[in-house]
């Protein structure tokens, strides 16, 4: 018989609240920002709130992951270490990390994942953190189902992977624009977002090739499509992005890859499985385009191939939302729009946005909505002007009905079917309390009690009673009642129920603990073998080079000493928050090509109309374009002696 392998669906939180409504909506596995030293500074949890959010999801055999995923200076990395025990005592499953530093350091026996922020590029860096005992791997958003399939079979960890969300234009680890340019570290949870913000581009002999648009803006991801296949190509975990997202986002985006999972676990249960439990409902329809989206793309091309021209959305970063209709008229606050499909319903408060015809992105509220005779046909009174050219697309960015449903604390419910058995004998009362859906979890609470006989049914009064479950998670999916023909007094009753069901949520608790710690002890033994024998050949294994530049992000003595029982014998520089080289630097790693945006990509043999090398402007900041066209790889680089140099 074959083992099952458990598919995850992994949803981000930026509180408590966040948490419980990604756990509401059917997340197996959630992940929160710690309270220092995450890779999203704003959104980091209090140790409490972790603690309540691990305790509400370990009573569904969820699991909760914390990012400590920046890097650490030498005077950090204490406090890091302190913080990873304190994680690990309010019951974190797993801590997401970066810095491989704190691999020497006397940690937890906590599972680790190692970040995005790795730079997992490789199967030799994957093979790399499996030997130094890490159990899961973010894979990089830029790989394929092909990349992905290429790696299944060569590496134990199990495979992360970002399904939905904003994507970032550069290798994650490997962005260095906004520390160069504002320090502001993009690898220590404080990145300004130059990919979202507005450039020139211009060539060497300073010809304006692209005015202010943003070129390094990335459509957002959605992986729907493709769900299945990733499944197939080794993927365990998909991660939702969105730390940074609101609450009707994560309900309504974690409600949308629930069902998608589902659909394919019920085909192909023999081969995979959920990990968690409970069964979900839904007051809404989940419409992943309605809550913060920009335009989709599935990022789905494999390394050494251009990615699609229209992989960015140079005239707008903003949230476009669900196109919704074409532009009929548009005269001051009025528009006359054509729906694109029947089942569309406009209301008062929805959010409109539209490009103009020079291509600016203009946005206003609905204030009335009136429907005109033809079919699909409304005039729309706005509560300042649009004025869009006719046959624009028109796009909804806030749909105020379902971002009311979404805010509503019961627009999902996750619950545990539970079995009770209720056993009366004379001298005492017996309540059995069991999950339907893991039968070996099971309590039994004996009260003693003089039972008298009884002089007439009671059992519906009894069934009622032990189905008021209140605030706890379980529903009553079958009550079974041996009674001997005694009487059960209701409030006896009600206090048994109260302490099975405090019971079984303990043992849940207990076994989520018990199950993290072997886990974590394993790892741990795995690690600690390997950085005591570690082979001088591992260098060449893993494919490190002898000298390690700034881009490794190597911020404290213990990074680097590890590198060097890892077999780097060179000189390791210090990351760049460390200690800034001298001369030009590479700020960004990409494969986004301009070359290619502009349509003369070199393996089209088309010979370009400017003058290389091409320039990333914006204001006094000078960005200069490098491609690897072998490679289909982009680098921007920051040159001091570049600065004032360009034409004007």
């Amino acid at each position: 018989m074959s083992i099952r392998r458990d598919i995850e669906l992994l949803a981000p939180a930026s509180s408590l609240e966040g948490g419980l409504v990604a756990l509401s909506a059917g997340a197996d596995a959630i992940y929160v920002g710690a309270p220092q030293y995450g890779a999203r500074s704003a959104v980091g949890v209090s140790l409490e709130d972790i603690g309540a959010l691990c305790r509400a999801a370990h009573s569904f055999h969820a699991r909760v992951y914390v990012a400590l995923n920046t890097i650490l200076t030498d005077s950090q990395l204490p406090h890091a270490v302190a913080l990873a025990h304190q994680l690990y005592e309010v019951g974190a499953d797993a801590l997401i990390i970066q810095d491989l530093g704190l691999l020497r350091e006397e940690l937890p026996p906590i599972p680790l994942h190692a970040s995005t922020q790795c730079h997992n590029h490789s199967l030799g860096q994957l093979q790399m953190l499996s030997e130094l005992g890490f159990e899961q791997a973010v894979l990089p958003r830029e790989w394929s189902l092909e990349d992905i399939a290429a790696v299944r079979d060569k590496t134990s960890l199990r495979l992360e992977a970002f399904i939905h969300g904003a994507l970032c234009v550069s290798y994650s680890g490997r962005c260095f624009i906004s520390e160069a340019l504002s320090q502001r570290s993009a690898n220590r949870g404080q990145c300004a977002q130059y990919c979202r913000m507005t450039y020139d581009l211009v060539d060497a002999q300073g010809q304006m090739l692209r005015q202010g648009e943003h070129l390094l803006s990335l459509r957002d991801l959605n992986r729907s499509e493709i769900i299945e296949q990733m499944m197939d190509a080794g993927i365990s975990s998909f991660k939702i992005e969105g730390r940074l997202k609101a609450i009707p986002y994560v309900r309504n985006v974690t409600a949308h890859y629930r069902q998608l999972l589902d659909e394919i676990l019920a085909r192909r249960g023999d081969q995979f499985q959920r990990p968690s439990w409970g069964r979900e409902r839904f007051a809404f329809t989940p419409q992943p385009e309605a809550t913060f989206a920009r335009p989709f793309t599935s990022y789905n091309t494999p390394l050494g191939r251009p990615i699609p021209v229209d992989s960015i959305t140079p005239y707008s970063n903003k949230s476009l939302g669900q196109a919704i209709g074409t532009v009929l008229s548009s005269k001051g606050r009025e528009i006359v729009v054509k729906l694109l499909r029947s089942d569309l319903q406009l209301a008062n408060g929805d959010g409109l946005v539209g490009y103009s015809s020079d291509r600016r992105l203009l946005g206003a509220q609905v204030n009335q909505v009136t429907s005109l005779a033809q079919p699909d046909h409304y005039r729309l009174r706005l509560s300042q002007p649009l004025a869009l050219p006719r046959s624009a697309t028109l796009w909804r960015n806030r749909d105020h009905q379902l971002e009311s449903q979404l805010l509503r604390p019961d627009a999902s419910l996750r619950t545990l079917p539970v079995l009770f058995t209720l056993q009366a004998q004379s001298t005492r009362l017996t309540l059995q309390m069991q999950l339907a859906e893991a039968p070996e979890l099971s309590v039994s609470i004996t009260q003693p009690a003089q039972l008298e006989p009884a002089q007439r049914g009671n059992t519906e009064h009894l069934e009622r009673t032990l189905a008021k479950l209140g605030d706890t998670p379980y529903r009553a999916e079958s009550i079974t009642l041996q009674l001997e023909g005694l009487f059960v007094p209701p409030s006896l009753l009600t206090a048994l129920r109260r302490d099975a069901c405090k019971a079984l949520l303990e043992l849940c608790q207990t076994q989520a603990l018990q199950a993290r710690d072997k886990i974590g002890r394993e790892l741990q033994t795995k690690r600690l073998e390997a950085l005591t024998h570690t082979a001088p050949e591992a260098r060449e294994r893993y494919g490190l080079p002898d000298t390690l530049d700034f881009t490794y992000n190597v911020a404290n003595a213990s990074a680097a000493q590890l590198y060097r029982q890892l077999g780097v014998t060179g000189a390791i520089a210090s990351a760049l928050e460390v200690e800034r080289p001298e001369g030009a630097i590479p700020v960004m790693f990409t494969r986004h090509c301009l070359r290619h945006q502009l349509g003369y990509c070199t393996r089209t043999g088309r010979k370009p109309p400017f003058a290389l090398p091409l320039y990333l402007v914006r204001g006094s900041d000078r960005l200069r374009v490098d491609t690897d066209c072998q490679r289909c790889l982009m680098t921007l680089w920051l040159d001091p002696t570049e600065q004032n140099s360009l034409p004007q």
